[in-house]
């Protein structure tokens, strides 16, 4: 039976046709921001092992996008203090025009900065 399969084996192997070098060595540069229907297209020497193509995709889009989030959105104590940010022109315009017309003074007197309503504390 070990020779029929090895023979089976061998003959399969002589039939077979063998894969181009180019094909058999997959190409290892990945190439971000840039459409796949793009790559597939002008690249067809980068594509031809489709299955691994998708798969390094696949792990670097997830790399970069964890590399986003927590490299340059998730920066730590950064924008922490909302009392110093900068204002817009068209901010400084509108309230520049409220002071004018005086209703920037009534919206500073009735505007909220606190979440809980505050409770009168008692006095003894």
């Amino acid at each position: 039976m070990a020779g029929l399969l090895r023979a089976a084996l061998a003959a399969n192997a002589r039939a077979s046709p063998r894969l181009p070098a180019s094909l058999t060595q997959a190409n290892r540069a990945s190439m971000p921001f840039i459409p796949q229907d793009w790559v597939f297209r002008f690249f067809p020497g980068l594509t031809r092992d489709k299955v691994r193509f998708m798969l390094r995709f696949n792990q670097v889009s997830f790399s970069m996008g964890l590399g986003f989030f927590y490299l340059w959105c998730h920066t730590p104590y950064k924008c922490d203090q909302y009392d110093h940010f900068e204002e817009s022109y068209l901010f400084s315009w509108v309230k520049g025009n409220m002071q004018k017309t005086g209703e920037y003074d009534e919206n500073v007197r009735i505007k909220v900065r606190h979440f809980y309503p505050q409770t009168a504390e008692l006095e003894e």
